[in-house]
């Protein structure tokens, strides 16, 4: 798919979302294992850093349903957040499911983030540029530069972006993904004056395995296989009680790989999604 291709899917995906929402709760396209494995692992990575999040000014882009708008304010108190989604039916989601707090002021708008004449309402810069499953649904390589170069263009002095990532060793594509390398990944963000700071290494099983390097027939297709499982344990019709120990055990079951792994591979090389830190060269 080009990102026209996917631009046409997310129009209608966010707008038969929008049409039947009934509370923020209809809203999640996480499942709640992905929200307790990865939370706070941002949480631990936005504190180690020092990024200014309360009384700061953050930009999510690719808001979608607002998965993370509702993430920094449960959590945090920003000065302003402002969400941004080349989908105009998302920026109508949100409109009407996130609307500002007492302590912050919360905004939409519709942008192209690849857009060389990409321009956003105030504030003009953020201490934190949220870009989570975004950057790898851009193929096309002029507007994957472009798209770094304007997040650069809008960091804070200090300021962090903090972007969702596989690394693999080698750049992979797929139908709705280019995945491209830490390689390309460091070279590109490099090319338009950027640095990564630092990589922390997300849940193993809630997402698709694309970190995994080779093709579907080996590891990467045993991942698959637990995630399917998964899927479909957290979906089964059975009494509360059991669905909390379902739900329990996987949480178990993804912090203790990634325990047993961080001691001994680098979170570059985890099988896992990255939450990847860039800031200015």
């Amino acid at each position: 798919m080009s990102q026209d291709d996917i631009l046409t899917h997310y129009e209608s995906e966010w707008k038969r979302t929008a049409d039947t929402a009934v509370s923020t709760d209809s809203l999640a396209y996480s499942t709640v294992v992905d929200d307790a494995v990865l939370y706070p692992i941002y949480e631990r990575l936005i504190q180690d850093l020092r990024i200014k999040v309360s009384g700061g000014r953050v930009l999510d882009v690719g808001s979608g349903s607002g998965r993370w708008i509702r993430f920094f304010l449960d959590r945090y108190a920003p000065e302003a957040i402002v969400g941004v989604d080349f989908a105009q039916a998302a920026v109508d989601l949100l409109r009407r499911w996130a609307p500002s707090t007492p302590e912050t002021k919360v905004t939409f708008q519709r942008a192209d983030i690849t857009s060389p004449s990409l321009r956003l309402d105030e504030p003009a810069s953020f201490d934190l540029i949220n870009i989570a499953n975004v950057l790898f649904h851009i193929p096309e390589q002029d507007n994957f530069v472009a798209a770094l170069r304007n997040m650069a263009s809008l960091l804070a002095p200090g300021g962090r972006i903090v972007t969702t990532e596989y690394m693999p060793r080698a750049t992979m594509r797929t139908e709705w993904m280019m995945v491209r390398s830490r390689y390309e990944f460091q070279a590109m963000a490099e090319s338009v004056g950027l640095r990564i700071i630092d990589i922390r290494a997300g849940a193993f099983f809630t997402n698709d395995p694309m970190g995994i390097d080779g093709d579907e027939n080996h590891s990467r297709s045993q991942f698959a296989q637990i995630r399917a499982a998964q899927k479909m344990l957290l979906n089964i019709k059975a009494d509360a009680s059991t669905l909390q120990f379902i739900r329990e055990l996987f949480i178990t079951i993804d912090r203790a790989a990634m325990a047993f792994c961080a001691e001994r591979i680098a979170p570059v090389d985890m099988p896992s999604q990255k939450f990847v830190v860039l800031g200015r060269a």
